[in-house]
């Protein structure tokens, strides 16, 4: 069988984020054309949410993983939330994106246990009200 493309690999990230959104009672709108960096527009009760989908398969240590968000820095078209789908284990993270090029989420508990300045996928697996 032939490796799945990276654009066939996102597809799937996305389809999970959405089914996770509908299954949380949330409206969920896709674009007709995905140029702006924008995957989905998603609606609560509150708020309305512009999101960008990104799709991990590997860690990036043997602890956490890096999601690279370089190309969405200072970009016109901002976006709220950024959703990491981890593959491996099936777990989505909704993180509010603050404009920097790199989120790092920690999985697992580090080696020498330093708890300071990590941010832990699991705090992030509810999407914001």
């Amino acid at each position: 069988m032939t490796p799945l493309s990276p654009v066939r690999k996102g597809y799937i990230g996305e389809q999970n984020v959405v089914v996770d959104l509908i299954k949380k009672n949330h409206a969920v709108y896709l674009p007709v054309v995905d140029d702006t960096g924008i995957d989905m527009v998603v609606e609560t009760a509150k708020n309305i949410y512009r999101v960008q989908v990104k799709t991990i398969h590997t860690l990036k240590s043997k602890t956490s993983i890096e999601v690279k968000l370089d190309k969405h820095i200072d970009h016109d078209h901002k976006i709220d939330i950024v959703a990491v789908y981890y593959k491996p284990k099936d777990i989505i993270a909704y993180v509010p994106f603050k404009n920097r090029s790199r989120i790092n989420l920690a999985l697992y508990t580090a080696i020498n246990n330093q708890e300071q300045k990590r941010l832990w996928f699991y705090e992030f697996m509810e999407f914001p009200p």
